[in-house]
């Protein structure tokens, strides 16, 4: 689990500035990207990833101001995306007119089918929603669909987390099949596995770029971005959310929680329904403290009267700990 600190998204301004008043770091300037990758952009298919969040959308109107419109645009879809993400994704790519491709997993029917097949919902220690839902399908994606040179561009902001501020702006998608990431238990270096040999093969005849170009900015730059080019963010970020990705992700914040319980009660009482069908909790032990709940493991109504509770005394985030799903692949916002 990777703990936010994008503190300065905690004051994001929406509102609408004089088109150009912008000031963005120096990472939109193509003097980032290797003399390599600009005199081959002709040979390359450039592949957004766009989760409707507002990193990756900022990165791909990046991509058509700096390098090129003729791109693919790539959602992967859990199935457990909020019905105005679903929307709001439709609307950008009619209003941007784009190539877009929608991904899936192939084993399973979105989230609920997974979690139903592991019988228990996925945890901050156990991620394997992002790995079956989105980063396989992806590699599959571009292994058996691409086939050719691809230049990936991924939203992601070293301010989100400790981990993404580790990342580099600029590398291989594929680098952990080729560099080890870590050591196991036994101190051997531990690589990326999936379709290992497929993806090699691949490396041998094709080129597999990556850039971040929103990597530097800040939350309220990434906004302002976005404004300045005549669109508008996920309307659930003025909602309140933080997160706009699953619904609710199982890192959930306490305020995404909060604004779901008053807003959508009935997805409350779908995921209590689930749980029981599971006998499996949808947040992990950590979630609230657990003088709070009886049990291992607190179920979300457990959770939903802790955080109702908090919110009347105006103390909701006194000890709400933001997350983020982490992905080397940049598949989650």
């Amino acid at each position: 689990m990777n703990q936010e600190k994008d503190l300065d998204a905690k004051n994001i301004s929406y509102e609408h500035r004089r088109k150009g008043d912008g000031h963005y770091p120096s990472i939109i300037s193509t003097k980032i990207i290797s003399q390599f990758i600009i005199n081959k952009m002709d040979e390359m298919k450039v592949i957004v990833t766009f989760s409707g969040g507002k990193d990756s959308l900022a990165s791909l109107l990046w991509v058509r101001n700096n390098l090129t419109k003729d791109f693919i645009t790539v959602f992967c879809d859990t199935g457990w995306e909020h019905p105005l993400t679903y929307q709001y994704i439709k609307e950008i790519r009619n209003q941007l007119e784009l190539n877009l491709v929608t991904v899936k997993s192939k084993k399973f029917d979105g989230l609920v089918d997974l979690a139903k097949k592991k019988s228990r919902w996925p945890s901050s220690q156990r991620r394997f929603c992002t790995s079956e839902l989105k980063t396989i399908p992806m590699i599959d994606y571009i292994l058996d669909e691409v086939n050719d040179n691809i230049l990936m561009i991924q939203g992601i902001r070293a301010a989100e987390s400790v981990k993404r501020a580790e990342m580099s702006k600029q590398c291989t998608y594929f680098k952990y099949y080729v560099q080890p990431y870590g050591k196991d238990k036994n101190g051997k270096d531990k690589y990326h596995t999936y379709r290992r040999k497929d993806v090699l093969a691949f490396r041998e005849k094709y080129s597999d770029d990556l850039l971040r170009p929103v990597f530097d900015w800040s939350a309220q730059q990434v906004i302002d971005y976005i404004l300045d080019n005549g669109l508008e963010p996920n309307p659930l970020y003025r909602m309140g959310y933080k997160r706009v990705g699953c619904y609710p992700c199982v890192m959930a914040s306490q305020q995404d929680i909060y604004n779901i319980s008053v807003q959508d009660p009935q997805r409350i009482n779908y995921i209590a329904n689930l749980e029981q069908q599971l006998s499996s909790s949808f947040f992990g032990p950590d979630k609230i403290p657990s003088k709070y709940y009886k049990g291992e493991y607190p179920l979300i109504g457990d959770v939903v009267r802790y955080v109702k509770g908090k919110h009347s005394t105006g103390s909701l985030f006194d000890d709400d700990v933001a997350t983020s799903c982490m992905s080397y692949y940049g598949l989650c916002e």
